[in-house]
């Protein structure tokens, strides 16, 4: 272990992973605005980190082809790790944290506000108290998919839709209790009818559909219906069959062919009304649902 004075590493901060690497991010999302999460692309030479602990939870995502060795220390305790692609290292906040590696890595950094597991926990259910544990390389699918999400959002012009970004985040966050908690039973949830009554479907979809051009959020849409954002993301999809940000972006492109048919409105004009930060975002996810471009539709109807 090197005698070095350990950090103290706020992820928050900008300059937060020069900290502790050689490099800066090939992306970050710092300027993007995420409401307590923090996504960074690395690609570090083989290298050791200073001895530091972090000020928020920590995830590691390798996107490494082929295995490298590395070694790594939680709180004292070494272990030597084989890493591919895919595999997931858990740091939860103010853990002692050390590790080295031999070979170029690259790899997605998540950083979690510790309030966001307050949160969520409070929301899924009665939790008194809780602890993420440490844990060392190894798969898991589900974090795996998020990082890669939250990744793909962020490449769409830095910016990405606030109501997807935060369903990735309160997933993660459940998750991460239920799977990496020193209490496994924490999430409980109590019972609930199947689905959204009536009333509460007509309110959210009626509050959706008028606030289209909005970056809508999670909480603003359950609020709306007085529920927890974990609850109604639940109830929202067994009424629907779609979580609140698929439907959501569902409601954006039926406006949008909507206006790109009676309307001879701009597609950049029709982009911004309903609610795409961008018009290759618009584009790109335009194409991903109806199998083309916005400009291609228009021309294809208007035949």
């Amino acid at each position: 272990m090197p005698e070095e004075k350990i950090l103290t590493v706020d992820f928050a901060q900008r300059d937060a992973c020069s900290e502790i690497l050689p490099r800066s991010p090939l992306l970050s999302s710092y300027d993007a605005n995420w409401d307590g999460v923090r996504l960074d692309h690395h690609r570090q030479p083989g290298y050791e980190t200073p001895e530091h602990y972090c000020q928020q939870h920590i995830v590691t995502i390798s996107l490494d082809q082929n295995v490298h060795k590395a070694e790594r220390v939680f709180n004292g305790r070494l272990q030597s790790e084989r890493i591919g692609y895919g595999d997931v290292v858990i740091l939860p906040v103010n853990t002692n944290h050390l590790s080295r590696w031999e070979l170029e890595a690259e790899f997605l950094v998540i950083s979690l506000e510790p309030a966001l597991f307050t949160r969520a926990a409070f929301e899924a259910g009665d939790l008194q108290r809780f602890e993420i544990v440490p844990r060392f390389a190894a798969p898991d699918p589900l974090i795996q998919q998020i990082g890669l999400a939250l990744q793909s959002e962020l490449k769409s012009d830095g910016m990405g839709s606030r109501i997807y970004i935060e369903s990735l985040t309160t997933t993660l966050c459940i998750h991460l209790l239920k799977h990496y908690s020193v209490s496994n039973e924490i999430i409980t949830p109590s019972p609930h009818e199947q689905g959204l009554s009536q009333l509460k479907l007509r309110k959210a979809i009626s509050y959706i559909q008028e606030n289209l051009e909005q970056d809508l959020t999670l909480a603003e849409i359950s609020a709306v219906v007085g529920m927890s954002m974990y609850h109604f993301s639940r109830l929202f999809k067994q009424s629907t069959g779609f979580a609140p940000h698929q439907y959501v972006m569902n409601c954006r492109i039926e406006k949008a062919k909507k206006l790109l048919t009676r309307t001879e409105q701009t597609i950049d004009q029709i982009c911004q009304q309903v609610g795409f930060q961008s018009q290759s975002h618009f584009t790109n996810v335009f194409r991903k649902l109806m199998g083309t471009t916005p400009r291609v539709y228009r021309e294809k109807v208007k035949i």
